[in-house]
Order: C-alpha cells, then sequence, then structure tokens
C-alpha cells in the first residue's frame, strides 16, 4: 500500500459517510442482481419495460450518490427493486415478496398499513392466493412502504437540519463570547479570557467523556432512524457541555452575592471542577429543561 493509498484510507475512515457507503453498497447489489436477472431471462432482455425502467433507475441513483444526495439516491434504488419485480423469469418472486410485505406491514402506520392490507390480503387477513398473478398490486404495496419509510427519512433530514442551525447558533456564540473577552468588553466574570478558555475546555472534556459513555451502552439493535438522529446529536453536545459550562461560572460568580454554596468558589480548581461537572451533566440538564418546557406546555 503507498502512502498516498494510506493517507486517503486514514481520512475516508475518520472523515468518511457510513451512509453514503452504505447507499453504494446496496447500489452495487442491486446492479450484480439485475445483471444476474438479464442473463437469466436471455438475449434482448435489456430492451424490455421492466428492465430498462430498472437501469434508468439505477444510473439516476449512482448519479444522486455521487452528488452526495442521499435521499433521492435511496428513492432512485427503491423504484429501481420495485421495476425489477416485474422480471417475467420468476413469477413466485412476487409471492415471496408479498410474504415479506405481510409480516413488515405492522412497522406501517396510518392509511398505508391498511392500504398495504388492502392490496394483498383478502377479507379475512389471509394472504391473496393470486398474487403472482397479479403483480402491480404487490408492486404498488412496495411502493407504499418504500413512501412511508422515505416519509420517514426527509423527517431525519429535516430534523437534523434544525440541529445543525441551532449548533451553529451556540458555536457563534460561544466563539463571540471569547471574542468579547479576549478584548475586555464582557463584565466579570467573562472578563479574564483565558479563565474563559479554560472553562469552556473542561466544559467541552466533560461533555466529550459524558458522550463516549453514552455511546458504550446504546443499544446497537436501535431502530436505524433513532440511530441517525442520535449520530448529529454527538457533535452537538460538546458545544452544549461548553455553553453549560459557561453558565456554571456566571452561577459560581453570583455566589460571592448571594452565598448559594458554603465554599469559595473563586478558587480555580473549583472552577475547573465545577465547569468539568457542568459539560459532564449536560445531558440531565438537558432533560431537565425538556421537562420544565413539557410541562409549561401542558
Amino acid at each position: 500500500m503507498t502512502t498516498h493509498t494510506a493517507a486517503r484510507a486514514l481520512i475516508d475512515y475518520l472523515f468518511g459517510s457510513p451512509e453514503r457507503d452504505r447507499l453504494a453498497g446496496a447500489l452495487s447489489e442491486t446492479w450484480i442482481d439485475l445483471d444476474s436477472e438479464l442473463q437469466k431471462v436471455g438475449r434482448g432482455a435489456l430492451t424490455e419495460p421492466w428492465a430498462r425502467t430498472a437501469y434508468r433507475h439505477l444510473m439516476q441513483s449512482e448519479t444522486y450518490l455521487a452528488s452526495w444526495d442521499l435521499h433521492q439516491g435511496w428513492m432512485s434504488l427503491a423504484a429501481a427493486k420495485r421495476a425489477m419485480l416485474s422480471s417475467p423469469r420468476d413469477p413466485e418472486l412476487v409471492a415471496r415478496v408479498a410474504t415479506l410485505l405481510f409480516h413488515e406491514n405492522e412497522k406501517l402506520s396510518g392509511r398505508r398499513a391498511k392500504a398495504v392490507k388492502d392490496l394483498i390480503c383478502d377479507e379475512q387477513g389471509d394472504l391473496l392466493q393470486t398474487l403472482s398473478k397479479t403483480p402491480e398490486r404487490v408492486i404498488d404495496a412496495v411502493a407504499i412502504r418504500d413512501d412511508q419509510y422515505q416519509t420517514t427519512y426527509f423527517k431525519i433530514l429535516l430534523r437534523r437540519r434544525h440541529l445543525f442551525q441551532l449548533f451553529l447558533v451556540l458555536l457563534v456564540a460561544i466563539v463571540a463570547l471569547v471574542v468579547f473577552s479576549w478584548f475586555g468588553e464582557l463584565p466579570a466574570p467573562y472578563d479574564d479570557a483565558k479563565g474563559v478558555l479554560i472553562v469552556i475546555l473542561f466544559g467541552v472534556l466533560g461533555a466529550s467523556l459524558s458522550v463516549g459513555q453514552g455511546l458504550l451502552a446504546t443499544d446497537l439493535s436501535a431502530k436505524i432512524p433513532m440511530q441517525q438522529i442520535g449520530a448529529f446529536v454527538v457533535w452537538m453536545r460538546p458545544a452544549i457541555g461548553a455553553a453549560t459550562a459557561l453558565v456554571a461560572l456566571a452561577v459560581l460568580h453570583a455566589n460571592d452575592t448571594f452565598k448559594f454554596f458554603g465554599w469559595d468558589t473563586s478558587v480555580p480548581g473549583v472552577v475547573v471542577a465545577v465547569a468539568f461537572a457542568a459539560g459532564y451533566s449536560e445531558r440531565f440538564i438537558l432533560g431537565a429543561l425538556e421537562r420544565i418546557s413539557d410541562g409549561g406546555g401542558g
């Protein structure tokens, strides 16, 4: 392995996207499935409508993958797989997919779950025995399922965008506080720039330790949507820990006047320890604020 290849592999490992890698792997697998299906059907299969549709959707998915539009990439990939269900070689494939849908329908909700059930089940709730002859019903049911999954993914993208915007606001506020502190434009206790930076540093360290412990205890069997949302929150929590430590610094300074605590809170070691504890406890503080907000909204 050359130095360039090793460096490229290290960069991909540290800063790569598991979501993009997952889509790329699924695309490669589907290309192989399409090629295998075309070989089994025989010469001229690529000119059939189902094959041409699958091919175009896969090419479109490749384009979205290259432009990092993963949401649209998954949508095109799902459309290609639905088109491949129309292949005439294996009519029993439709029945097998219908069986999977029958057991997967409990994951759907509302009108989509009812629509899928009406498409593939009879009045008694059992699978229709004629689905191999009417693949369109199964293809429509798969489309409804895919629509729910894509809607959920879109909601995740919106949530992550909102979290990212909040993270930027938080980061800008912290940087602005440091800059104003450096030029002596803030009152005590934020007039000491070096002290403020130390408080931020230990707040970040505390939050990072808290995040690390949380990741070790995370259930790997948790649903992917929850893990996708939580993955971005990991990056926010150190910034939240820094902000929490800065608030704790103000509380310690106020103790000189209001005497909240019975010990000297101006000692540097105490300030550092409290900043670290505040950063480490950011998840508990966030939880308390959320409960207060929920209680006020009721």
